[in-house]
């Protein structure tokens, strides 16, 4: 399984990348612009962070396939990482997924709201589907299904190597409803990654620990202390 975090805020990279398992950082045009900062200095700053070994999920801006294969050697030629071109599911889209795949480019299919987009994408050669889970609910739909759909159609070629990475979340239930769907990853905002593994009675157990503990010990000491 792997988590990844909904970000272009770098205190909050910053903090999931160190206390968080995250495999990788995805960003999307929204994202970048609501940092309102230098475009090149923040996804510079992303890979300081993360490293190269840890995926950054970057999007092209173009509506055509000639322009997306152009950003896509772009962001290629100028940034040194891990990186997953991020390309909406059109049929332009679909077209320039195929022709980068063949050049040997990570590809995240994003924009996706149906079962039909997620398998158009991996058969055009994407190597991870991004279904917006939140968004297909506020629409009437039900985002969670069309990742249980999208797996059982995928799941019947054994060859098949792409994974849906889960995206557009607004709460945990949403992410692992999509976890148990098939979603082999999913990305997540700062508030609902670190509720999932928030629970008043962690909390109530640590404090507890700490006071028994206390008790007989001497408040404020810890192994360090007596051994």
């Amino acid at each position: 399984m792997e988590y990844l975090l909904d970000t272009a805020n770098l205190e909050e990279i910053k903090y999931f990348n160190e206390k968080f398992p995250i495999v990788g950082v995805t960003t999307n045009p929204t994202i970048i612009a609501n940092e309102k900062g230098d475009y090149k200095k923040i996804i510079n700053s992303i890979l300081e962070i993360i490293g190269t070994e840890k995926m950054l999920h970057v999007q092209v801006l173009g509506r055509d396939a000639e322009t997306i294969i152009k950003e896509a050697g772009l962001l290629k030629e100028t940034l040194k990482g891990n990186l997953y071109i991020k390309i909406p599911v059109s049929d332009e889209g679909l077209k320039a997924m195929a022709v980068l795949k063949k050049k040997g480019f990570n590809i995240t299919a994003t924009g996706i709201l149906t079962s039909q987009q997620i398998v158009f994408a991996a058969q055009a050669g994407a190597d991870y589907m991004a279904p917006y889970v939140n968004r297909a609910d506020n629409i009437g739909g039900d985002g969670v299904r069309v990742v249980s759909e999208a797996y059982e159609i995928l799941s019947r070629n054994k060859d098949n190597k792409a994974k849906i990475l889960g995206a557009s979340y607004k709460n945990v239930k949403q992410v692992h409803d999509s976890i148990l769907a098939g979603a082999e990853a999913v990305t997540v905002g700062s508030d609902v990654l670190k509720q999932m593994i928030y629970h008043p009675y962690t909390d109530w157990s640590i404090d507890k620990f700490e006071s028994d503990w206390g008790k007989v010990y001497g408040n404020g000491k810890n192994l360090l202390d007596i051994l």
